[in-house]
């Protein structure tokens, strides 16, 4: 496997939206993907009171085939369940975690490193969980925060990589949805990306252990509608801009991001949405919507199609939005239409990081 041919880091929830939209597209360019899944629990039904998660992760291993992916579970509330709780507890050093990897991963995956500071100050778990598997794993990955102080990733950083022998490290920094700061102004947020950056990569030693260090951040709007007029808007794609700000001269810093998926994200309820189709440029996002009735993702596609704006790749989502302008969309809920965001969302992304 080449590692250095991972150059998009998309972050994913294990949902039906997101996991429909990264196995539609190509390998071709999933080669150059090395997704973070975050899984959440599966659908409960009676024969699946609790929501399993290794059903997520069965999906998960159909979609990525031999291609390495990193593994976490999510924080969410509202998607985790008693096996997800029981992982994220750092007793006898994430006993539960390296316990579930153990049985239901093979050496292919980047297993994320978890971090409880209320529960393991001294970070003594942490380094306990990673000295437990380092021998297993070629990669392992660490989830921060972009806004720390330069000691506390000293402090962090240091005491992981302590443990990780011939284990190289992938350090995501990740601020969530940078959207409504972003608005009034993208430096301070440039300013912390760049100091944790500079501080994480000039640790001692940090050129036998540090594998990338990557950019991840979200904004797309909780609300699109009030990002235009009714029924058409168009909005800035502000990781892009960060990315491109942070770049210059940092051969070690990789883009990700949540894939044009709200980090917050909507519990639709039937009749409450308003049909919209989504499609992006390298810098903005485009959309179109109306209010429900029978052609209401009809017209959206068309107008998607007259746009001057949009230019099809010939992928999975491309064809769903000219099947639906002939008249034939093949779904009609907003998760469908999620995944076709997604897709083409993701494939862009890489043909952008390609340059």
């Amino acid at each position: 496997m080449d590692w250095n041919s991972f150059i998009y880091f998309p972050v994913l929830k294990t949902k039906d939206a997101e996991l429909r939209a990264i196995s539609a597209i190509d390998v071709s360019y999933r080669k150059n993907m090395l997704p973070t899944y975050e899984i959440t629990k599966s659908r409960i039904t009676k024969k699946n009171s609790i929501g399993d998660i290794v059903k997520r992760l069965e999906q998960i291993k159909n979609i990525q085939g031999k291609l390495p992916y990193i593994l976490d579970v999510t924080t969410d509330s509202k998607q985790k369940n008693s096996q997800i709780e029981s992982i994220l507890s750092p007793v006898n050093g994430y006993e539960s975690w390296r316990s579930w990897l153990e049985l239901n991963c093979g050496e292919q995956i980047v297993p994320m490193i978890h971090v409880n500071f209320e529960q393991d100050e001294d970070l003594s778990e942490a380094k306990a969980f990673v000295a437990s598997v380092t021998a297993k794993y070629k990669k392992m990955a660490l989830r921060l925060p972009a806004d720390l102080e330069d000691d506390e990733y000293e402090d962090i950083v240091t005491e992981i990589a302590s443990e990780l022998r011939d284990t190289r490290l992938y350090i995501l920094l990740d601020e969530g949805c940078i959207r409504d700061r972003a608005k009034s102004s993208l430096l301070p947020i440039t300013n912390n990306y760049q100091r944790a950056f500079n501080k994480i990569s000039s640790l001692p030693s940090s050129i036998e252990w540090l594998e990338k260090i990557v950019c991840i951040a979200g904004s797309f709007p909780y609300q699109v509608s009030a990002e235009g007029i009714d029924e058409e808007g168009d909005f800035e794609i502000y990781e892009q801009s960060l990315f491109l700000s942070l770049r210059h001269n940092r051969p070690m810093l990789q883009f990700g991001d949540y894939a044009s998926i709200n980090v917050k994200q909507i519990e639709m309820r039937g009749g409450t949405f308003v049909p919209r189709i989504d499609f992006c440029t390298a810098t903005r996002f485009y959309y179109y919507r109306k209010r429900r009735d029978v052609g209401s993702y009809i017209w959206c596609a068309k107008q998607v199609m007259k746009s001057s704006n949009y230019v099809s790749n010939g992928s999975w989502g491309d064809n769903e939005i000219s099947s639906a302008a002939a008249g034939s969309p093949s779904g009609i809920s907003p998760s469908f239409w999620i995944s076709v965001r997604a897709c083409n969302y993701m494939i862009r992304r890489v043909e952008e990081l390609r340059v």
